[in-house]
């Protein structure tokens, strides 16, 4: 997404929320989201299912669990060594293409009207995706060219291993239990070769929109 639809967005949300009637809120709710983002360093598209359940009585906060898969993709990057300076601190790798599917955690708060803030962050799961070309550098010949790091966990910041999404987000409540949501994303992205761990942080402005199921009677 280019960087200046994000601010606009955000500058447009006043005006959509007085124009929008959007059905009240459930103290409990089941919701599907759609994301992508288009960055210098790196693409995705993720789908996502929450259920989320009221902290306070009205359902002015809300927190649950939900799956997520994301498919990350771009033409060329770069990664650190996970491990720390060594022998070979870089990777390059050609065209990586990285499908996670992800256990998450969301939480989400209703500011004024329509107008909510939230953030959702992958805890845990699996990454799969076809080895790819790639270089060591200082150059370094390695035995299997670079695969994904197959296993995500959240350990925190350089800690982690695998690739995960999470997402800040604002979202402005629309009719027919629908959403839209602008905000960033901060994703980790991980290859290794012969044993060593490689991994990018990624940070991207994020579009998406999420359905919310009708209520249990």
């Amino acid at each position: 997404m280019r960087p200046y639809l994000l601010p606009l967005l955000l500058a447009m949300l006043p005006a959509l929320a007085a124009e929008a009637q959007p059905d009240s809120m459930p103290r409990h709710a089941t919701v599907f989201d759609l994301s992508g983002a288009v960055g210098p360093t790196l693409n995705y598209t993720s789908a996502a299912g929450w259920q989320l359940w009221g902290i306070d009585k009205k359902g002015r906060f809300q927190a649950g669990l939900g799956g997520r898969v994301s498919y990350f993709w771009s033409g060329r990057n770069e990664f650190d060594n996970q491990n720390g300076p060594g022998k070979a601190a870089l990777l390059t790798v050609e065209e990586p293409r990285l499908l996670a599917f992800n256990v998450a955690f969301h939480v989400r708060a209703r500011v004024a009207g329509p107008v909510s803030l939230g953030f959702n962050l992958d805890m845990l799961g699996a990454t799969f995706g076809p080895d790819r070309s790639g270089m060591l550098l200082p150059d370094m010949p390695f035995q299997r060219p670079p695969r994904p790091v197959w296993n995500n966990l959240l350990l925190g910041g350089t800690a982690d291993r695998g690739s995960l999404n999470s997402e800040f987000y604002a979202s402005l409540a629309l009719p027919h239990r629908l959403s839209l949501r602008g905000g960033w994303s901060h994703i980790v992205t991980a290859y290794e070769v012969d044993g060593t761990r490689y991994r990018r942080f990624h940070n991207l402005a994020v579009l998406g929109i999420s359905y919310r199921l009708p209520d249990k009677p």
